[in-house]
């Protein structure tokens, strides 16, 4: 089969074998699978293996059960969630699968659905309505993502939530947060194109941070969700929050921030982490999708087949205004 294979200073596509189902596992046949920016970092920085896999935001079709899956799974539409879970150990148990060592997880630690067939454990598969495009699935994971985040920012009716960063997570929190109930959403970014996708997914006011400091928006917020990674992102962020807010770090960055103790205990703020999402939230996502709640289709800005998608990896470090760009293996 054909995939895309990280090599050093890059990726590059290549023929390699295809998976091979071991027992509980099924094959799927890739229709499209998410470029997703922690992917693009790893890339960039040099973070993957040689001969490395990536893509874990995908769907696709059924092709092949290994022993112990039955037969009825073969030509079924998936979406596939990438997280593996043991669902015993402590980490899967206190709700943080993601940690879990027993079971890797398919484009991070297995190998990933930047290629044509990726072979999966039956128990992540999550059966897509018969009416919705495959393709649709694969924007499952990033909503998933997304409603854990504002699960754990405790928001909805009669709340006001500061969206900082409006790439794809952000776009996604904004449409998680309009399905809470929310009030008031403002999303705050760079990118004019993903600025307006903001304002098109929900977003009641939208600022463009390389004009206007979030502390200029003359509002308190009952959470922020922090989604852009920007280097002064959590001081600026804790300072626009209410009593009671909540501080939901959900992008990947390195930096070492300050944390003003005394406010933390006067104003009875919190502070937590987001780290991707458990089952029945993944579930929860494609529930939304294929009841058409979420106009998820509407992020796509480019979908491109593997020949393209070592070029569109690099694009995406400066997305400009690129939203979402799918890969679909299939196509030429």
């Amino acid at each position: 089969m054909k995939a895309i294979v990280c090599v050093p200073g890059g990726v590059e596509v290549a023929d390699v074998k295809d998976p091979v189902p071991a027992a509980g596992e099924v094959v799927v046949a890739v229709e499209a699978c998410g470029l997703c920016g922690s992917d693009v970092h790893a890339i960039e920085l040099g973070f993957t293996a040689d001969g490395q896999i990536l893509g874990h935001e995908f769907a696709g079709r059924v092709v092949e059960v290994g022993a112990s899956v039955g037969t009825g799974w073969i030509g079924e539409a998936v979406a596939v969630d990438p997280i593996g879970s043991c669902g015993s150990c402590r980490a899967c148990t206190r709700g943080v699968p993601f940690g879990c060592r027993a079971v890797p997880n398919l484009g991070i630690t297995a190998p990933g659905a930047y290629a044509q067939y990726v072979a999966v454990p039956e128990r992540q598969l999550v059966r897509l309505p018969g009416e919705l495009a495959v393709e649709q699935g694969a924007h499952a994971e990033p909503l998933a993502v997304a409603l854990h985040a504002v699960d754990l920012a405790r928001v909805g009716p009669g709340d006001s939530v500061l969206v900082y960063g409006v790439g794809p997570i952000g776009l996604n929190a904004i449409m998680a947060l309009r399905l809470a109930g929310v009030d008031r959403i403002v999303g705050a970014g760079r990118s004019a194109g993903r600025r307006a996708a903001a304002a098109a997914v929900g977003a009641d006011a939208v600022v463009d941070t390389r004009e206007t400091s979030i502390a200029d928006i003359g509002a308190r917020f009952t959470a922020v969700l922090e989604c852009s990674g920007a280097p002064g992102a959590f001081v600026e962020a804790l300072d626009v929050l209410e009593p009671g807010g909540s501080y939901v770090e959900v992008a990947i960055t390195a930096e070492t921030a300050p944390v003003p103790l005394l406010r933390l205990v006067v104003d009875g703020v919190t502070i937590v982490g987001s780290c991707a999402f458990d089952a029945p939230t993944y579930a929860r996502a494609v529930e939304h999708i294929g009841a058409g709640r979420v106009p998820v289709a509407s992020l796509v800005s480019e979908r491109v087949g593997l020949e393209a998608t070592p070029e569109a990896l690099v694009r995406l470090r400066t997305p400009g205004d690129l939203v979402r760009v799918l890969t679909r293996p299939w196509d030429q």
